[in-house]
C-alpha cells in the first residue's frame, strides 16, 4: 500500500507542478499580449488623422 501511495503522489506532485508552470507561461503570454493591444489601441486612437471621433467640429 506504501507504494501505490507513493507512485500516486509523486504523479500527483508532477501534475499540479506541470500545471503550475503552463499557467505561469499562459498567464505571461496573455499579458505581453494585452499590453500590446492596449498601446496599439492607445496609439491609433491618437493619431493626428483619426476620423472616428465622436466630436463635431
Amino acid at each position: 500500500m506504501n507504494t501505490s501511495l507513493s507512485t500516486f503522489l509523486k504523479i500527483g506532485v508532477t501534475v499540479v507542478v506541470i500545471a503550475a508552470l503552463l499557467f505561469s507561461v499562459g498567464y505571461g503570454m496573455i499579458e505581453t499580449e494585452t499590453n500590446t493591444y492596449k498601446d496599439d489601441k492607445i496609439s491609433s486612437t491618437n493619431h493626428p488623422l483619426d476620423t472616428s471621433s465622436s466630436s463635431t467640429r
